[in-house]
């Protein structure tokens, strides 16, 4: 067990854990939800109508079993915006499925700070590159339910 969070040792571990996590989403067939026209569609506008209310968005792809959101956060946390965010379209979510016993979101979520420009363009590409690395397309752009998409 690594005792100090601050140590190289500990970075590593993390975002070995964290890359096995994303290739486990990208693979799964259990939730694919997201992808649906409808529900791709009401989260996108729910990430619209935030801009500038409860975050600066930056960039953000909707996959079909999990997002990634890259802002700034404008509201009172993290925890309040997206516990918010989460509550409205999930229950969006579910009325669209027509399914009122099953939780739409996992209780927890995976955050990244950024501290640099550089690291920013980094995490830019890596949300870009996530529809192609789980090789929904060939091209980011060809992704429908990006911030890149022609509004």
């Amino acid at each position: 067990m690594i005792a100090d969070k601050n140590t190289e040792e500990w970075i590593r571990l993390q975002r070995s854990v964290y890359k096995e996590m994303e290739s486990s989403l990208d693979r799964t067939d259990y939730v694919s939800f997201l992808q649906r026209y409808e529900i791709a569609n009401m989260i996108l506008e729910s990430i619209e109508f935030r801009q500038g209310r409860d975050w600066n968005m930056i960039e953000y792809v909707i996959m079909p079993s999990h997002i990634h959101l890259f802002c700034e956060i404008l509201g009172p946390s993290l925890k309040h915006v997206l516990e918010q965010f989460k509550r409205w379209t999930g229950h969006k979510g579910l009325e669209l499925l027509r399914d009122k016993r099953n939780r739409f979101w996992q209780d927890e979520w995976f955050d990244h700070w950024s501290r640099s420009g550089e690291e920013d363009d980094k995490i830019i590409q890596y949300i870009r590159q996530n529809p192609v690395k789980a090789k929904l397309v060939d091209d980011y752009r060809k992704w429908p339910y990006g911030s890149w998409r022609q509004k």
